[in-house]
């Protein structure tokens, strides 16, 4: 067995050993319960039925077929670990699909390869959301759980369907590779659209169109999710090694050049990720640079009405003194003299704002 190199999204409650023997018990939020349905095909023929959750799975596979054991639900633990325990997962690998942590691993057996992921969900627009799944992969069978009853893979199951695509051709180590590239295209659908609302809201900002848009909240936010994005995919790139290592050759050397291009669909991603962090970064730069712009304005105007009425404060004031013996104030002419003066700054003070290109 290769050796365990697993990766966990960290939460916020407390996490237990795994290795201790208590209860196994699923942690997350999707309490539905858990259908089999068993796909199985070759060149010539394709079928698809029901499965009891108690039936022993080993016995319904046709070793002249590719057998794919659809699983949806995850919350019956026993049931899950009855399954994962009859092909030789260990029970701490269970815990892990069952917790409500994302681990990110893939474990080589002798016989089986193990891998837990995480797919990424589109809620509330662009928002995304990491929901469980896990594969099995044997000689020629693929076991596959999903913790939602989303259909993530019917896409997959249609195109086996039908015998033009060239899939059933193909053994069950390709299946493995068609599952794997449909949850990271979930990965980038969630790129796409957070894309395209970081470069919509970046246009507001250049329109100043962002009234009641709390632009900082929206950055925020996706900086969270950058977050979340980072750390699934770093993994997954991170642990897809020890696939690639192939040390029980359940993997075919004729479909190797396939999960080779899914390495480079891996890279790809992270490299996408960082023009997504360079893009958070600019759109927070900008909304800053935004508001400096807007307090250097509200400033600029405060020290054009200052630079107008500050000389004119001052003679008011030199005027407003009341002395007896000031000569000004029984002056005939006084009062229209001071408008005068006053009027003449005034118009000096443009000038030489408008000279300065202040307005």
């Amino acid at each position: 067995m290769s050796k365990r190199n697993s990766n966990t999204i960290p939460g916020s409650r407390k996490v237990g050993n795994p290795h201790f023997l208590e209860s196994l018990a699923y942690e997350g939020s999707f309490k539905i319960p858990t259908t089999i349905e068993l796909i199985q095909y070759n060149i010539k023929q394709f079928s698809s039925k029901q499965l009891s959750p108690t039936e022993d799975l080993k016995t319904k596979i046709d070793k002249d077929m590719v057998n794919w054991f659809k699983i949806t639900g995850i919350s019956d633990a026993q049931t899950i670990y009855n399954i994962c325990k009859s092909f030789g997962i260990q029970r701490f690998d269970v815990k892990d699909l069952l917790s409500y942590n994302q681990v990110t691993k893939v474990i080589v057996y002798e016989e089986v390869t193990f891998i837990l992921m995480s797919r990424c969900a589109l809620h509330n627009s662009y928002q995304p959301h990491l929901h469980q799944v896990a594969f099995i992969m044997g000689e020629n069978f693929i076991i596959s759980f999903q913790e939602t009853p989303d259909p993530i893979f019917d896409n997959i199951k249609e195109a086996i369907k039908d015998a033009k695509v060239g899939i059933r051709g193909k053994s069950a180590d390709f299946l493995l590779y068609l599952l794997l590239n449909d949850v990271h295209s979930t990965y980038n659908e969630s790129l796409i659209n957070i894309t395209d609302a970081i470069n919509e809201m970046e246009d507001k900002l250049i329109d100043d169109n962002t009234k009641g848009i709390n632009v900082m909240k929206f950055i925020q936010a996706r900086k969270k999710e950058y977050s979340l994005l980072k750390r699934s995919i770093a993994a997954m790139r991170e642990e897809y090694i020890n696939l690639l290592h192939n040390t029980n050759r359940l993997i075919k050397s004729n479909n190797m050049v396939y999960f080779n291009d899914f390495d480079d669909r891996l890279r790809t991603s992270l490299d996408d990720l960082e023009m997504f962090h360079i893009s958070i970064n600019s759109l927070s730069d900008l909304y800053f640079n935004n508001n400096n712009l807007r307090m250097n304005n509200v400033i600029k105007k405060l020290t054009i009405v200052s630079t107008i009425f500050i000389p004119l404060t001052f003679i008011v004031g030199v005027w407003g003194m009341n002395f007896e013996y000031m000569p000004e104030l029984r002056w005939v002419h006084g009062y229209l003299f001071a408008w005068v003066v006053m009027i003449f700054i005034v118009a000096v003070a443009l000038f030489f704002l408008k000279r300065k290109k202040w307005f």
